[in-house]
């Protein structure tokens, strides 16, 4: 199953997490681009909502991704159990 849904590689090191100050529970595969988003903020003051709108949609498409990954996982997991017939 592992093979079927591969998790994509971690872009971050541990260091550039902890450089960046991420919590830890945003340390997943999509902390590069949560990274690149809290560096907008900083920088952009009080305009980043409007200036940092790509930054933030890729975070969400990246999330998103993932989400549907896990979900898929789940959903032949469930198969698998015999829990799903469809």
């Amino acid at each position: 199953m592992a093979d079927r849904f591969p998790p994509p590689g971690m872009k971050a090191t541990q260091e550039q997490l902890d450089a960046a100050d991420v919590p830890y529970h945003y340390r997943d595969y999509c902390a590069h681009l949560f990274i690149d988003y809290k560096e907008c903020r900083l920088t952009s003051g009080f305009s980043w909502r409007t200036s940092c709108h790509h930054e933030l949609h890729a975070y969400n498409k990246c999330e998103y991704k993932e989400f549907k990954r896990r979900v898929a996982i789940a959903i032949e997991e469930k198969r698998r159990r015999g829990l799903i017939t469809a």
